[in-house]
């Protein structure tokens, strides 16, 4: 009587069927996972904190998203070295400033749930020029002073002072969560 081998054709097709079948299922949990990943990065938002024209009567300090998606605003905390914390920028420059000195800006703030859509801008302060007051119709008095290079160099340095620190945590549409601060290059992703 011959003896029949253990390897016959029928549980080498049915091997190579699981085989093939378990590559596929490799194959598709990394493709979804490349998806999601690409699904991710086509709503990334990017925000950095910016000096513009600095050294210049038109110096602005400005958030831009440079990324392609847009940007929600989880928190904005602004801290001095003397353990002050302000809600906003403005706050922060208005105390500094005090009121022996005067510099006219324009400001925006910013709050909890603000959208900043990619590729925008937006002006935190501003230093006002002869331009925008012209442009925005303003009336000017005695008391308002004229922006001059100094007061802008003024402005500069109070928000590029190295005691004030300002953290922006903001998320993307997807829930994934960024902060950006005025010492750090980059966003860091809050895990």
């Amino acid at each position: 009587m011959m003896r029949k081998g253990f390897w016959n054709i029928e549980k080498i097709v049915g091997l190579t069927a699981l085989m093939v079948s378990l590559l596929t299922l490799i194959v598709f949990v990394y493709q979804t996972n490349l998806l999601r990943k690409q699904q991710y990065m086509s709503a990334y938002p990017h925000l950095s904190l910016m000096n513009e024209k600095s050294g210049t009567i038109q110096y602005s300090f400005s958030l831009s998203n440079h990324g392609v998606g847009p940007a929600f605003i989880e928190s904005v905390k602004v801290s001095a070295s003397n353990d002050m914390v302000y809600d906003d920028i403005i706050h922060y420059v208005e105390k500094t400033i005090g009121k022996q000195d005067s510099i006219n800006y324009v400001y925006s703030n910013l709050w909890v749930g603000q959208l900043i859509p990619a590729n925008e801008k937006i002006n935190l302060i501003q230093l006002l020029d002869e331009n925008m007051i012209k442009d925005w119709g303003l009336v000017t008095t005695e008391k308002t002073t004229k922006s001059t290079l100094d007061r802008a160099n003024k402005l500069y340095q109070i928000l590029n002072d190295n005691e004030m620190d300002i953290e922006i945590i903001y998320s993307s549409v997807y829930g994934e969560k960024w902060s950006i601060g005025n010492h750090s290059n980059a966003p860091k992703k809050i895990e």
